[in-house]
């Protein structure tokens, strides 16, 4: 199944569109790869995968003329009057024109190429025509706004095909989409290809795309000479899986076991996309981050106590000489994730036999969560109904070892925004649709006599409200263009709109549901089953640094900020974690029940049965652009104990004093007061 054809050296009639021939490109003084050799033939689907810093995106530069190399030679398109197009990660949709109007983009760069755009209603004629042929033609008359990720990539990959290109290139287009967004834009684009045979080339992280998309996949692998170049059987792309696996044995080690039937070429049966998607270890091979934290921090960095020393709830002394584990920590840049940047940053991971290199940041929840299921990261925060989805929808085994925190996010809106119903005919932001952000903003929609709507026009007179999907760390800019009334998001994103002068706090989601969990800390639930010790330290370390930052929350401030964990301004993080003068807040409307005495975010580990219970029945009132067949399905109440791992949660919070180190008692009623 490996293609050892050299370049050249096709079979007649199959003159490849484009060839790289020993190339090499050195970068800054660092050899990005060297002797590489390619040629594409036309109509096929070339994946290229590889871990990051093997230079998948300097050879797509290469192709697309962007980058000359350091030695060799690159033959392309556009050297015998054909063309090239490239989409990348972000879809680069114009917000003020459709869907449409933007493919229409694709004809205009050809116009401009010289081959005459033509009469406008040919063009649009041409456009609608392609839309329909690529089972898109619903998007048309959307506003970019109102697409969801896996739609503007489609839109995004529309625009480049309209341009009739020679050779089509994907820099990683489907890496910041949810899993199941993901696998059906995947099948999406297979069906294209298929269709229209356009030569295509993507470059991917994910083993599991690169097989399930690749005709032939090709491997880049950093200090390796050349391409590693597989081919699949026709449609047996199960088989090129299983091979691409056995060449990457060699490197997985004795810590990942590998099927016998990969290394001995037995046949395994095709999979479904759900068990693609779920491709056990393969992710674990290949760097997943979308961004990793690469900050120089300031001041101690490792999992050495920092200049408060010792963590006085470390609990007993560990033996210096005992083996250690290693947790790789995955964040979003949220003050969410703090007690898992502190328990690194303050020793007290390291104090319980833990190794944590550098946590890895992440721009959006889809990139972390799988990296999670891929077994890039370890353990991680996450929204609490993103657990409970991962578990019960999509399969994927995952638990609960504590609460990260209780409260710390807002609604955030236009300065001219006073009321909820001022934001009837607009459209509104959400970091994810599995969040509690989105439970407790349609709670708010609902008691204003509102409805959230999703993919449809807003309107004042029917007082609907469109939600899209935004990662957080594009909030603030989407408020401060206009592009959105507002969003509902974790701190300090809330703060940042504040100190920037963008947006006002309508109403703090602590103030709807008191004292509701946002972030929970989840690890896969191998860890809790097979090395429930681990899991243990794990969680205790965890809840130590909760109680930490309570005893200082101006120290935590401080680190987060000052260490390189959170890039937002130390105002923003500091407004968050130490500001807690409320009177204005009540003033404005943004506290109804300055009664209940909350902080902006709390800190308490404690995993209440009941909360996770209303949760459940909350979620299933809320309009969310998935299939939720599956909240039907599951029993709230025995939600609590399948998800969290109960006696890990509970002997962790005893390792630190106790419920009423956190002002915590073990049972509470919620409390959903919109």
């Amino acid at each position: 199944m490996t293609d050892t054809t050299p370049p050249g050296e096709q079979t007649p009639g199959s003159a490849p569109i484009a060839e790289v021939r020993d190339a090499g490109v050195v970068r800054g003084g660092t050899e990005v790869f060297s002797g590489l050799d390619l040629a594409l033939l036309p109509g096929e689907l070339l994946t290229i995968v590889g871990p990051s810093g093997a230079g998948k995106s300097t050879l797509l530069s290469l192709l697309s003329g962007l980058l000359a190399p350091t030695a060799g030679t690159v033959r392309r398109p556009e050297d015998e009057g054909g063309s090239t197009r490239v989409v990348f990660q972000d879809a680069h949709l114009l917000p003020w024109r459709t869907a449409a109007e933007n493919v229409r983009l694709g004809l205009e760069y050809r116009a401009n190429g010289g081959h005459g755009l033509g009469h406008a209603r040919d063009a649009d004629a041409t456009v609608a025509a392609l839309l329909a042929d690529l089972g898109i033609a619903e998007l048309a008359d959307r506003l970019p706004v109102q697409l969801s990720g896996g739609q503007a990539q489609r839109v995004a990959i529309a625009r480049a095909v309209a341009a009739r290109p020679s050779l089509l290139l994907l820099d990683e287009p489907f890496s910041a989409l949810d899993p199941l967004t993901r696998a059906d834009t995947q099948a999406w684009l297979r069906r294209v290809h298929e269709h229209r045979g356009l030569t295509t080339v993507l470059v991917t992280h994910d083993l599991a795309e690169a097989a399930r998309l690749g005709d032939r996949v090709a491997v880049l692998r950093p200090g390796r000479e050349g391409l590693h170049i597989l081919s699949s059987d026709g449609d047996d792309h199960a088989a090129l899986e299983a091979e691409l696996l056995a060449r990457f044995a060699d490197e997985i080690g004795d810590d990942e076991p590998v099927d016998d039937a990969v290394l001995t070429g037995a046949p395994k049966p095709a999979r479904s996309r759900r068990e693609f998607l779920t491709l056990a270890g393969a992710g674990a091979l290949l760097a997943l981050p979308v961004v990793a934290a690469g900050t120089v921090r300031g001041g101690s960095a490792s999992a050495e106590p920092n200049a408060g020393g010792v963590n006085p709830d470390a609990g007993p002394a560990r033996d210096p000489d005992a083996p250690r584990d290693t947790l790789r920590i995955g964040y979003l840049p949220i003050t969410d994730a703090a007690p898992l940047l502190l328990a690194h940053d303050s020793g007290a991971f390291a104090e319980r036999g833990i190794d944590t290199p550098t946590p890895t940041l992440f721009r959006g929840w889809a990139p972390l969560v799988e990296a999670l299921q891929a077994g890039s990261v370890d353990i991680v925060h996450l929204l609490m109904p993103s657990a409970m989805q991962l578990r019960y929808e999509a399969g994927v085994p995952v638990s609960v070892l504590a609460w990260n925190h209780v409260n710390g996010s807002a609604v955030t809106v236009r300065p001219d925004v006073t009321d909820i119903a001022q934001l009837a005919g607009t459209t509104f932001a959400v970091p994810g649709w599995y969040s509690v952000h989105n439970v407790v903003f349609q709670q708010l929609l609902r008691d204003a006599g509102l409805t959230a709507v999703i993919n449809q026009e807003p309107s004042v007179e029917a007082g609907t409200v469109q939600l899209v999907v935004l990662a957080p760390a594009d909030m603030p800019a989407a408020l401060g263009a206009g592009s959105v009334s507002g969003y509902i998001v974790a701190e300090p994103f809330c703060a940042v709109a504040e100190v920037q002068g963008v947006g006002r706090i309508l109403r703090f989601t602590g103030d709807v549901w008191r004292e509701h969990a946002c972030c929970v800390t989840v690890v896969r639930e191998d860890l809790v089953t097979g090395d429930p010790d681990l899991a243990q330290r794990a969680a205790d370390a965890v809840v130590a640094a909760q109680r930490l930052i309570l005893d200082d929350r101006a120290a935590a401030a401080e680190r987060l900020s000052a260490g390189g964990y959170l890039p937002q301004s130390p105002e923003a993080i500091a407004k968050v974690l130490v500001e807690h003068g409320e009177e204005h807040y009540v003033e404005d409307g943004a506290i109804h029940h300055p009664e209940w005495e909350q902080s902006r975010i709390g800190f308490q580990p404690y995993a209440y049965p009941s909360y996770t219970e209303e949760l459940v029945r909350q979620m299933r009132l809320t309009t969310i652009d998935a299939d939720t067949a599956w909240l039907d399905r599951i029993d709230p109440a025995a939600v609590h104990t399948d998800l969290v791992a109960v006696d890990i949660n509970e002997r962790a919070i005893d390792a630190a004093g106790g419920l009423s180190q956190f002002g915590a008692t073990a049972t509470r009623t919620e409390q959903v007061q919109p």
